[in-house]
């Protein structure tokens, strides 16, 4: 009987600690989703009422992102202002006033940045298309009868290079190329080879990478160069034995051409055994 009663107290002991563990891990849980990340992608991002920190947003040019300004929505609210503060362009500042019901815009026009609907009832901001210029920070200021709250957004445009290629010169050396990209694209090789690497930022803050190898170094006769890229990324191929032939087939054609002109009969031979050591 004793035992008994031992081995059911030991029962409720485990129940109880494993109830525990369970409200302990909801409730954790509940927190995490609660807290908004630091660094959001591309889309609908939304925080908290208040915040010290700066929401950063990456999204890809040509796409649409909407920024909301808070996570929570008051009943009342007597103003709404989105200032937004460029790169290499003047400000631009989007206000609505709510007793008035009046929308106010300064030096946003063919900005492509409105309202995703009524301001009265979403203060969310829309952006269609991202282009490059819209990169800079985006702050929220919204003023209710229980304070002032802010929100602030570092938005960062990516741009997938629109050229890459490969190519071999003449000069001996190999080329990946990777135009106009931002940020800048990576280029690596396989196998490695010995290569340089040069930058050439342009106005519009994109960099096009060209990687030059020497052609000799890469011992094998397929070379391919990956291009690494936020946006995504691409493999290049080259095989060394499909250009030696395209420029045999180049060489021959010419020697043909040579064999047939106004030269001594000598350089003629010659040129005829050129051309059967090709073939």
């Amino acid at each position: 009987m004793e035992m008994n009663s031992f081995w059911k107290s030991f029962d409720l002991m485990l129940l109880t600690l494993l109830i525990s563990f369970l409200v302990v891990d909801y409730k954790s849980t509940e927190a995490e989703t609660q807290v908004p990340s630091a660094n959001m992608s591309a889309g609908q991002v939304s925080q908290q009422c208040h915040t010290n920190a700066t929401i950063k947003v990456s999204v890809q040019m040509d796409t649409d992102v909407v920024l909301c300004c808070l996570h929570c929505s008051p009943k009342e609210f007597v103003m709404i202002t989105w200032t937004i503060f460029p790169g290499d362009e003047t400000s631009c500042i989007i206000a609505y006033k709510k007793d008035k019901n009046i929308t106010k815009e300064t030096n946003c026009s063919g900005t492509r940045i409105t309202w995703e609907s009524e301001p009265e009832r979403n203060f969310s901001l829309h952006i269609e298309p991202v282009t490059i210029h819209h990169e800079g920070y985006y702050q929220c200021d919204l003023v209710t009868p229980d304070g002032n709250f802010r929100s602030l957004y570092h938005l960062s445009v990516l741009v997938p290079p629109p050229v890459v290629n490969l190519s071999e010169e003449e000069n001996g050396t190999v080329v990946c190329k990777a135009a106009a990209g931002k940020p800048a694209a990576q280029i690596s090789w396989v196998p490695k080879g010995d290569c340089f690497t040069v930058k050439e930022t342009h106005d519009n803050r994109t960099v096009t990478v060209k990687s030059t190898c020497t052609r000799n170094s890469f011992n094998a006769s397929n070379v391919s160069c990956f291009i690494s890229h936020l946006t995504g990324n691409r493999t290049l191929y080259l095989n060394h034995e499909i250009l030696r032939n395209v420029l045999n087939q180049k060489l021959l054609q010419e020697l043909e051409r040579m064999k047939w002109s106004h030269m001594p009969a000598t350089q003629r031979r010659a040129i005829h055994s050129m051309i059967v050591g090709l073939r």
